[in-house]
Order: structure tokens, then C-alpha cells, then sequence
């Protein structure tokens, strides 16, 4: 298991247990409200009794998505079980929706059919106590959802702030009961009700937008492909494609890369970017990068040459450490357009020669290296930085061993035995 997998794994166990402790004060909260509203005759406190009752539904929904998303993958389900999470998220802005229409219910109810209030104190009492605790929980559980990226705790937490609402809608329901003015709750009520239908629209909306893969964030793509480009290889990004399961997203990425790179080269250059992008974004369980080759239509290319004077139309020089000069061509759809002669600093040394030479040339900004013979050092050297190495004819002239190269006729060259 990856590190940032064992981080969702941390996560979902945390919201798993602050899910659990919820559920038990959602069952207090609602056995008090229904005792004492039945007996007390209050709708108001009654009908949060049987709303924190469909919590209890909802925040099983919530638990059970949790669970779910920690089941380890298998072969019918290879990206896991996370979108449970969003399910759960989902079902819960149902009961929020729910929860809207009981209040407006219960605003109109109370507006047309008012009774009279028994036991007022103990009813004032238990609709006061319970506003400190649904505040306290609904901004515990808003928190962890941030902290854990779990829209399903988020919701949960958002939906207790709707209780909190309603909850003080019949607080100040009583308190104008006690003084005469019995419709006031139910005017407040009523507009109550309608913030709560929109939050759970807003919610639901987020949540169906995960699960039908929507992009979470057009600014995160383009933070993505600036760490790709600045990978050193990579000549092109597109189709960059993030989602989003639960608290986890999964990620890809097309990169156009030289298409005489090896594989392993490519390779290496695909689990950089990945390295950055999970290390940028630890919630991102898998990145997967698709190489993509393309035809460079301009080189830099350094052949081994003796003379100071030598030009494209002379015979290039066998040796690479030793050879006292390099011509530096630059070739651009195909044609030579530039050329120059460079000393070759390696040359003078008495001991790793080919090792200075090939960092003269890294200096260079050669991208093509073209020669007879190269020790095993110097041409890790130049492979490493992603530099293409080729054998030449030494019976043919530079410009001829580069026209051979561009038509792939040139085999790539292996270090010499010492």
C-alpha cells in the first residue's frame, strides 16, 4: 500500500469513528424531543424528533459508504469501493431535502392548526439544550469532513446545521408562545425551510457531479501540466483528466517525449512526473502517464572531428574523449543550417577524458551525440540526460553520417570494452 493510500486509509477509519459517536447522540437527541414533544403537545419539537430520527438513516447510509470505500480492491472493482462515500453524500441531501419540507410543513401546520402548549418549561428546557450540542457536532463533523475530504461527513455535518436552524426556529416558536405571539414561528419557519431545501440541493449537485467524473478543478490541471513541463524530457502535455472518488482522486496524463528515447528513459521520466504530482497532491491515489513519441524536427548534433578547420564535408574522427575537437551542427527540418568547431576540453585531461568531454557537451545543449567509440562512463553520462548517442561510418563525412542518422540508418552506440 502506498503512502498516500494509508493516508485515505487514515482518514476514512477517522470519519468512520466520529460517524459512530454521531449516531449515538443523534438517538439521545431524538428520544428526548419525541418523549417530551408527544406528551408536551409541541409540533415543532415532535417533528425534529422524527427528523433526527431519518439522521440516524442517513448517517447510517454514511457509515456503511465508509466502510465500503476501505474494502481493499478486486478484480470486479479495480479503482475500489470510494464512490460509496459519494452515494452516501448523495443519500444524505435527500433527507436534507426532506428535513427542508418538514419544516415548511411544520411552519405551516403550526400557522393553521395551532394547540395549546403543555408542560411549557421541560419543553423550553430540552429545545434549549439540544441547540449547543447539534452546533457543537455539526461543526465537528464539518471540520473532519475538510480535514478527510469526505463529502459524506461534510454533509452530514452541513446537515446538522440545518437541524441547528430548525431547532432554533422552535425555540423562538416557544419563546413567542410564552408571550402571545404563537404565529411567529411559523414565519420564520417558513423561510427557514426553503435555506435548507437549497442547501441540499447544493449539496446533492456537487455529489452527482463526482460521480459522473466531472473535473473537480480546471485550476488543478493547469498546476498539473506546468510540473510535467518542467520535467526535463518532456516536449508536450494534453489530455490531462482528473476525478474524483470519495475523499481520493484519480489522475492521467499524456506526454510527447523524443521518439528516440528508450524505454527506460521514458520510463524514468513518467514516474518523475508522478513522484511530483502525488507529492503536490497526496490525495491522489494514481497517476497513470501515457508516453507518447514525437519526430523531433530539430537537433543539436556534436561529432568527433581532428581539425580545427574541419567543416560538415570532412571525415569525423573515430575516438571520443581523445579526438582534440567536436563540430557542433545544427540541423533543422532535416537541413544543416549552423555549424561550428568546439575544443574538446576532455582532450588535454590524462585521466577522464570521455567523463569531461560529455559534460562539455551537456554545457553545449547537444542533443545528439555522433561517434566512433565511447567508454562506458561518458555515455551513461550522456544517456542520462536524455541525450541520443549514435555510431557513424567513419568512412563517410560528417554531413553524411548526419543525413544517415535522420533517416534512422545510424545504430546506436554501445560503450567499449576497456
Amino acid at each position: 500500500m502506498t503512502e498516500p493510500h494509508r493516508g485515505m486509509d487514515h482518514h476514512l477509519s477517522r470519519s468512520r469513528r466520529v460517524m459512530k459517536w454521531a449516531m449515538v447522540v443523534v438517538i439521545l437527541l431524538a428520544l428526548a424531543k419525541g418523549i417530551v414533544g408527544y406528551f408536551s403537545g409541541s409540533v415543532g419539537l415532535f417533528a425534529q424528533a422524527i427528523d433526527s430520527f431519518t439522521d440516524l438513516i442517513a448517517g447510517s447510509a454514511v457509515y456503511l459508504g465508509l466502510w465500503l470505500a476501505q474494502r481493499p480492491v478486486s478484480q470486479k472493482y479495480p479503482y475500489g469501493y470510494f464512490k460509496a462515500e459519494t452515494m452516501a453524500a448523495l443519500i444524505v441531501a435527500i433527507f436534507i431535502f426532506g428535513t427542508g419540507l418538514l419544516v415548511l410543513w411544520q411552519a405551516i401546520t403550526h400557522l393553521l392548526l395551532h394547540t395549546e402548549l403543555l408542560h411549557y418549561d421541560i419543553t423550553l428546557i430540552v429545545a434549549s439544550v439540544s441547540i449547543p450540542i447539534i452546533l457543537v457536532q455539526s461543526w465537528y463533523l464539518k471540520k473532519v469532513g475538510r480535514e478527510t475530504k469526505s463529502e459524506a461527513v461534510y454533509s452530514i455535518g452541513q446537515d446538522y446545521r440545518m437541524d441547528l436552524y430548525s431547532s432554533l426556529v422552535v425555540l423562538f416558536g416557544l419563546i413567542f408562545e410564552g408571550v402571545g405571539i404563537w404565529w411567529a414561528e411559523a414565519v420564520v419557519g417558513f423561510f427557514i425551510g426553503l435555506v435548507i431545501l437549497k442547501s441540499s440541493l447544493e449539496i446533492a449537485h456537487s455529489s452527482v457531479l463526482t460521480l459522473m467524473d466531472a473535473i473537480p478543478d480546471v485550476q488543478q490541471l493547469e498546476a498539473i501540466k506546468e510540473l510535467a513541463l518542467q520535467v526535463k524530457g518532456v516536449q508536450g502535455v494534453h489530455d490531462i483528466k482528473v476525478r474524483r472518488a470519495g475523499p481520493i482522486y484519480f489522475g492521467e496524463i499524456h506526454l510527447e517525449v523524443a521518439a528516440e528515447l528508450s524505454v527506460a528513459q521514458a520510463h524514468r521520466i513518467s514516474q518523475e512526473i508522478e513522484r511530483r504530482v502525488v507529492a503536490a497532491y497526496p490525495e491522489m491515489l494514481t497517476f497513470l502517464v501515457n508516453i507518447e513519441p514525437t519526430k523531433i524536427e530539430s537537433f543539436r548534433i556534436a561529432l568527433t572531428v581532428d581539425s580545427a578547420t574541419s567543416t560538415p564535408e570532412s571525415l569525423p574522427s573515430p575516438h571520443f574523449g581523445s579526438s582534440p575537437y567536436f563540430l557542433l551542427v545544427r540541423v533543422e527540418h532535416g537541413a544543416i543550417i549552423q555549424w561550428k568547431i568546439m575544443k574538446n576540453p576532455g582532450a588535454s585531461q590524462e585521466k577522464q577524458r570521455g567523463v569531461r568531454s560529455a559534460k562539455a557537451l551537456l554545457e553545449a545543449n547537444v542533443n545528439t551525440v555522433l561517434c566512433g567509440m565511447m567508454g562506458e562512463a561518458p555515455l551513461s553520462i550522456l544517456r542520462n540526460a536524455l541525450v541520443d548517442v549514435h555510431s557513424i561510418n567513419p568512412a563517410q563525412t560528417c554531413a553524411d553520417n548526419i543525413h544517415a542518422f535522420l533517416d534512422d540508418k545510424l545504430p546506436h552506440l554501445f560503450a567499449t570494452p576497456k
